[in-house]
């Protein structure tokens, strides 16, 4: 059902047409208007969907009725009544944001499809508008005009439900099938005679579906049909679907949202059941769904040195399953308590002068897991690659470690930022561990062979290039030339000018 306003200073030609189109449309609301400036009056009173306007009229003709509603910013069709004589001012109309035009007289055929595409542009709006409201009311922080607009636009329900789903594929391939969904749940929900809502994002879809009898099992109808739009997903998409539902609501408002949030809970079920299935709210696992428990990182630490895969598996599954025992946790709250109680073992090991630095591949990996059992498959991965790390440090001789380290400074001594914790770090080592490695095998401390290794490359820069004393500073990893200068007085009993004059003077 349409508002349209006739806009005609010709009494015949204004009310011509608006018999017409209550002929064409009984249901439409006309509304009917003299000119341009009266339009706008009626425009205040009532929202219009469609306008027909006369171009010649007196007080305010079509083309500035028409740039009056461009500048508004309004959103309804406007078709243009013009005669051949008038055709120019048509065009012009048409360029200031007239959708289409129709010559005198009216032919009811020829306004026929206009109205098709009225209808067509004007449910679109109505349920992208309808959609924004219901996301704030579900989602956000909704206005009273949302809630008003719902009221009007879903009057005489008496029951209803939040709906959420997800599609397991990633990108545009997610939103497409959503898309799809979307229209095929709207399909069952009409010949099911049930009002409904549905909006997609980037992650799942979620809606409402309503219904007049209070007493209506709205679920209890829809879950073969459902259940079969899960079975279409899988055999001709390849592609799981899960649905989740909320509690019944009776309101917009507060009941409405936690409805949605308990939809949003009942969704969680599948990071622990798996995909493929509806899952109600009040399936849930009764046990605290926030219970959090950390790992017992000083067990996994011992587990971990200890080397053996299947001691390190073993204790991994305890601890998880001892977490989930106290209750299915929120899947993101258990991912990052798993990845900071892996972290925990890591530092453990560390200190040991064992582990290397956390490996960002598994712990992202471990946030994108979707069910539990990727989730149980990926932190496994994650402690035995420590193990297997610790193990090939114990089979390294020091002395590799050490010739390696040395050869390192040796190659990047230019490095400002090179030093005993930045080489620990590269070496996988607790740097007072390494420290006490490096000296036992060279006799020197680490930055006492940085210093030297540095100095030499400065006294070679000297003879060998023309370079300022400060370049040569800079070169070997120095920036403050006083300090440079200090250090290779010490190294070489005389300043960096007299060490190249004096060599040069023997040369």
């Amino acid at each position: 059902m349409l508002n349209v306003l006739v806009v005609d200073d010709e009494p015949k030609h204004r009310q011509g047409l608006s018999r017409m189109l209550k002929n064409l449309k009984p249901e439409y609301h006309i509304f009917n208007a003299r000119d341009g400036a009266e339009a706008l009056e009626r425009m205040e009173l009532h929202p219009i969907d469609l306008v027909f306007t006369d171009i010649q009229m007196p007080i305010m003709d079509g083309l500035e009725f028409v740039e009056h509603l461009t500048r508004r910013g309004g959103s309804e069709s406007v078709v243009i009544l013009s005669a051949y004589s008038d055709f120019a001012y048509a065009q012009r109309a048409l360029q200031l944001g007239a959708s289409d035009y129709l010559l005198k007289p009216v032919e009811a055929q020829k306004v026929t499809p206009l109205l098709q595409k009225a209808e067509h542009k004007a449910g679109a709006l109505r349920e992208a508008t309808i959609e924004s409201a219901l996301s704030e009311l579900l989602e956000g922080s909704p206005a009273e005009t949302d809630i008003t607009l719902l009221q009007r636009s879903f009057s005489g329900w008496r029951r209803g439900i939040s709906l959420g789903a997800v599609i397991h594929t990633s990108g545009a391939d997610r939103k497409r099938m959503l898309s799809l969904l979307k229209r095929m749940l709207a399909h069952i929900m009409e010949e099911a005679g049930l009002a409904h809502a549905f909006y997609v994002t980037d992650q799942w879809l979620t809606g409402v579906i309503l219904s007049a009898d209070v007493s209506f099992d709205i679920i209890y109808a829809l879950e073969a049909q459902l259940q079969e739009l899960i079975d279409h997903f899988r055999n001709d998409h390849e592609r799981e679907l899960t649905f989740g539902f909320g509690k019944y609501f009776t309101e917009w408002g507060q009941e409405a949202h936690s409805s949605n949030q308990q939809a949003r809970i009942a969704l969680q079920s599948l990071f622990y059941d798996g995909p493929g299935k509806l899952y109600k709210s009040d399936q849930q696992n009764p046990k605290d769904p926030s219970a959090i428990i950390h790992l017992d990182a000083g067990k996994l630490a011992k587990a971990i040195l200890s080397g053996k895969k299947d001691g390190i598996h073993a204790c991994l599954m305890t601890e998880l399953d001892r977490t989930l025992a106290q209750g299915y946790p929120d899947p993101s709250r258990l991912k990052y308590s798993v990845a900071a109680s892996i972290h925990h073992v890591t530092s453990i090991l560390k200190e040991k002068g064992l582990s290397h630095t956390p490996d960002a591949v598994f712990e992202g990996a471990l946030m994108r897991c979707s069910r539990m059992d990727e989730l149980r498959e990926t932190s496994c991965q994650w402690a035995l690659d420590m193990a297997n790390h610790i193990d090939q440090r114990r089979q390294c001789k020091s002395e590799t470690v050490v010739d390696s380290c040395k050869a390192y400074i040796e190659a990047n001594y230019g490095e400002e930022d090179l030093s005993l914790s930045t080489l620990a770090v590269k070496f996988h080592f607790n740097p007072s561990y390494f420290c006490i490695l490096f000296k036992n095998h060279t006799r020197m401390t680490i930055h006492q062979y940085i210093t030297h290794i540095r100095m030499r490359a400065a006294a070679s820069q000297l003879l060998h290039t023309s370079q300022k004393v400060y370049q040569v500073a800079e070169n070997v990893g120095y920036r403050d030339v006083k300090y440079f200068i200090r250090l290779f007085r010490k190294e070489y009993g005389t300043s960096p000018d007299e060490y190249r004059h004096l060599s040069a003077t023997r040369i």
